[in-house]
This record gives C-alpha cells, structure tokens and sequence, in this order.
C-alpha cells in the first residue's frame, strides 16, 4: 500500500495509452499506474468475443495457455481435492476442465460473457462477478493473473473472503514488480511491451502480504515462480523483443530451467508471485 509521498515516476507512458505513467513505491518495490482511479475496469465486462485470445475457437484458446495450465493444475490438484472451489477469472475455462473433477464442487466467475456459453458446457455454474457468488461457500477460492486488473484491490479482496468458508485457503498468481527484466536488466523494450493500462498494480511480496491481511486472511505463504525461462529473456536481451523460449527451443532443458528458475527465486527477481492464505 502506497501514498503519494513515496510514489515517483519510473516510466512515462504504457503500451496502450501515452496519457498513463508508471509510478515505483519507494516503500514497496511496487508498480502502479498514474491514473488507476481514471481506468474504467471495463476490458473484460461482458465481452462478446474471444479477441483476448486471438481465435474464435474456444479449443484453439487453451493451447495458447497449456504451460501455465499444466504447472497449475499440479499445483491444485491436493489443495482442492474433495473441497468446494471457485476459480475468479477463469477465462477460458482451462483450469475447470483439468481439476474441476477432483472437487466435491467447482464453479467459476468470468467476466467475459461471451465465453460463457462454452464454459457451461464444462457443467460448471458460471458467475459474471463476484457479487453474485454465494457467501460463506468455498473452502478454496483462486486467482489466476487476475489480482492485477482489479481497480479497488482491498474491496475486492474483502468480498472474496466474504464467499469463503472461515479456513479456506485463497491462492493469488500474479506478476511480479521486480521481475528480473525490469528490476536487474532494466530493459527499456521489455517496460514498453510490458506495462499495460489493464495491469493497474504489479505487486510484490510487502503488498501482497499487506492486502491479504488487511481483508480477512492470515497465514501468508508468498513463493517466487518463473513462468518464462532463460532462452526467452536471452531473447529479450539479444533482440528486444518475446518468444525466445518458443523461437529457441534447442536452447531450453528441464535441468537449465529449473536452475534459472531457482536463482531467480533467491534473488527474488521472478517473474511472477504465488501467495497463499488463510481465511480468518
């Protein structure tokens, strides 16, 4: 959490509109944009199409996820067994269709209706908001990515503890302020295709801890995850621009990975947070 006294400027415009800056916490480490109470949060309500994923085909749109949604479902697979669970954003409804089995009960928000037709063909109950989910339910609520579009963090936080059962466990993925490309490398074409009017704070472990706590969680875990390896920022370093762990797959191995992975992780650089709480 920040006040105007500790934010300064860090960089001048986001990708998508020259009106918006990025400010850093100096208490922090965190990331905010200039005008986050300006950015109507919008880009997902009732969206008709699948324009996020670049198809029309909802089948085509989870190949486009399938790392992530791998390394997830693992993840989940014993925290959700044979307990009641909602994913919060679920978009295309990957993570439904790998884990929502194991659950005694699963169910979804997703704020992009045009998806929702497809998503209830998973069998799942379907939610445009979180308002409308039942209160004192799930025994585990998730958050994949999501966190960081959200305009009133603390609010939302507290109306998700509010449809939790006292106990319940709340997993939060979100990107990391202090990525390595940013907080090390300070990569000039990595901030100008990274920084997004839609990602209104990128957080780090101090403000993670602070907003779950502040809304009714305690017990935080907050672990460092690497979601891209070491061919895509050698990509990023070499030619300013993505996809090097996809344009140079020879230069990829589980062994390397995991390595830079980890270093990542000690250095607290990774590109992104996984935290885990408790509902108190």
């Amino acid at each position: 959490m920040s006040d105007e006294a500790s934010l300064a400027p860090y960089y001048p415009t986001v990708r998508d509109r020259e009106d918006v800056a990025v400010l850093k916490c100096n208490r922090s480490g965190a990331l905010l944009l200039s005008k986050c109470d300006q950015i109507e949060d919008s880009y997902y309500q009732g969206r008709q199409d699948l324009a996020y994923w670049r198809t029309t085909d909802p089948k085509e749109a989870l190949l486009s996820g399938m790392a992530d949604l791998d390394r997830r479902s693992r993840d989940l697979r014993y925290i959700i067994a044979n307990r009641r669970w909602l994913d919060i954003g679920t978009g295309i409804g990957g993570i439904l269709q790998k884990n929502g089995p194991s659950a005694a009960e699963a169910a979804a928000v997703e704020p992009q209706t045009g998806v929702h037709e497809w998503l209830r063909t998973l069998g799942y109950p379907i939610y445009s908001d979180v308002g409308s989910v039942p209160s004192d339910h799930y025994d585990v609520v998730t958050m994949f990515h999501v966190f960081e579009h959200i305009a009133e963090p603390l609010a939302f936080l507290t109306l998700v503890r509010d449809k939790m059962k006292t106990g319940g466990l709340l997993l939060i993925e979100v990107p990391h302020a202090r990525d390595f490309l940013l907080s090390f490398l300070d990569l000039d074409a990595f901030k100008r295709a990274t920084f997004w009017s839609e990602h209104l704070l990128l957080h780090t472990r101090l403000t993670l801890e602070a907003f779950l706590s502040a809304s009714g969680f305690g017990e935080v875990s907050i672990r460092g995850c690497q979601r891209y390896p070491l061919a895509n920022h050698m990509m990023w370093m070499a030619r300013g621009l993505p996809s090097g762990h996809t344009v140079w797959p020879e230069l990829r191995t589980p062994e390397l990975d995991g390595a830079y992975e980890n270093m990542l992780a000690r250095l607290d650089m990774t590109d992104t947070l996984v935290a885990i709480a408790r509902a108190l």
